[in-house]
C-alpha cells in the first residue's frame, strides 16, 4: 500500500493519480495522498431515488411496498425520504427502510446489492 502524508493539501494533491484524504493525526501532516493499492474503492454507492425505486422494482420490491415502508418511520423521516432525490445506503433512514418492507425485510447482503444495482443504472436513460 502506497501512502504518503502531507502537512497541506497543495502538497497532498500534486501526487498525481491519487486519491486525497484528510486525517487525525498528531504529527501535523493531516494530508494523505494514496496510489496504487492504497486507493480505497468507495463500496458504499449513494444514488438518487429513482435509480433506488427501479433497482427495488428490478428486485421484487413493489412501490406500495416502499410507501408502506416509509410510513412506518418517524415524520423527519418521512420527510427526509419525501424531499429528497439522494440515498445512501448507510443513512440511518436506509437502514430503517430496510427492516420495515414487509412481508419480508430484504437482507443486508440483498439491500447492499439493490444500492450497487441502482448505482449502475443510467438515470437519464428511463
Amino acid at each position: 500500500m502506497v501512502i504518503k502524508y502531507f502537512k497541506t493539501k497543495a502538497e497532498a494533491e500534486s501526487v498525481p493519480n491519487s486519491q486525497l484524504s484528510w486525517c487525525l493525526v498528531k504529527d501535523g501532516k493531516p494530508w494523505s495522498a494514496a496510489t496504487d493499492e492504497g486507493i480505497i474503492e468507495d463500496q458504499r454507492p449513494t444514488v438518487t431515488k429513482w435509480q433506488f425505486v427501479q433497482a427495488c422494482a428490478d428486485a421484487g420490491i413493489t412501490e406500495a411496498q416502499l410507501d408502506a415502508a416509509v410510513a412506518t418511520l418517524t415524520a423527519k423521516r418521512q420527510r427526509f425520504y419525501k424531499y429528497t432525490d439522494v440515498l445512501d445506503r448507510d443513512n440511518p433512514m436506509s437502514g430503517l427502510l430496510r427492516r420495515a418492507i414487509l412481508p419480508t425485510p430484504p437482507t443486508v447482503n440483498v439491500w447492499n446489492a439493490i444500492f450497487v444495482a441502482a448505482s449502475q443504472l443510467d438515470p437519464l436513460k428511463v
